[in-house]
């Protein structure tokens, strides 16, 4: 702990001047400069520096004070906000007997000990009968006793336990608060962590649920307005089978008349090739025929003749 602790509050704190043994013999002579108080030196010695750093002063020039190990000796950690509470209304399941049986409340600090090991709840009952200092001599006599009777055999080695117990409170009282410190923001660092994953979960199913609530809304509207949509869906359905019906019937007659128009067209075809076959054959059978040729001759002379002068 630092030396400034020494001091009782609302005093003021002693300050320490260390002079060197060779200006000694001096210090008679030098009784203004021994008013000066060691911050207020321009250039202090070895010994005058360390003595500030230990009170925490700054020296001459220095704006801010010192930092030491020894700062956080002595101090007790406590967390900034206590463990929330469970709910008075929180049930895991709906047989729960919270009256009987409530939820165990979980401490926020070590329960309290004396003698660094042993619960305060076991020494409080001796002081209705014994006293305050009843639980250490009952303590003290119960020990003596052990060891008395070699029940508790304390061998050669058994002087490290005061070294070891010497050591904790070493530890525990200069870095221990510092550790405790560290590990309290670990701890929320990793209950953030954890909390950030539950808020992620949280997230979709907020989302879900809201999802949720739109469809049925929806679901509501639809189911209000079903009539109208299937009475509308009713009358397209009718216009979209009238239209295919149509198209149907459309597309039938059209095939039936180009089938009728191709049959037309193939008759009179057939009818034209077989006349010209016929007119065909039968004009070379006449012209094959020599009585044919001179009745055609005659009958051509005859017409020349009996056509009038005007039409020749």
């Amino acid at each position: 702990m630092s030396l400034s602790r020494m001091v009782p509050a609302g005093k003021a704190a002693p300050r320490l001047v260390v002079v060197s043994a060779r200006s000694a013999h001096h210090a008679h002579s030098a009784a203004p400069a021994a008013s000066t108080r060691p911050e207020e030196l321009d250039n202090p010695n070895f010994f005058q520096k360390i003595s500030l750093r230990f009170q925490g002063i700054p020296l001459k020039g220095e704006t801010a004070p010192p930092k030491s190990m020894f700062d956080d000796c002595g101090k007790e950690w406590s967390a900034p906000q206590p463990l929330p509470p469970v709910p008075a209304d929180f049930k895991e399941h709906p047989d729960r007997d919270l009256t009987n049986f409530p939820y165990p409340s979980r401490p926020m600090y070590a329960p309290k000990t004396r003698m660094l090991m042993i619960p305060d709840s076991w020494l409080t009952p001796f002081h209705k009968v014994t006293g305050t200092s009843g639980p250490y001599l009952f303590v003290g006599g119960l020990a003596a006793f052990l060891v008395n009777k070699e029940l508790w055999v304390f061998e050669e080695q058994g002087h490290m336990t005061v070294g070891w117990i010497l050591f904790y409170l070493l530890i525990s009282r200069t870095v221990g608060f510092r550790l405790d410190q560290w590990l309290y923001g670990e701890y929320q660092n990793r209950m953030g962590f954890f909390k950030n994953l539950i808020e992620e979960d949280l997230k979709e199913a907020k989302e879900f649920r809201k999802n949720s609530a739109l469809e049925s809304d929806s679901l509501v509207a639809v189911k209000e307005a079903f009539p109208t949509i299937f009475k509308e869906n009713m009358v397209l359905q009718l216009e979209a089978t009238y239209r295919k019906n149509v198209q149907t019937v459309a597309t039938e007659m059209k095939r039936r008349l180009d089938y009728l128009k191709e049959t037309e067209e193939t008759k009179r075809r057939f009818e034209r090739d077989v006349m010209l076959k016929f007119i065909s054959e039968g004009v070379e059978a006449q012209a094959a025929d020599p009585k044919f040729k001179e009745q055609y001759i005659n009958d051509a002379i005859s017409q020349l003749k009996g056509l009038s002068p005007s039409q020749i």
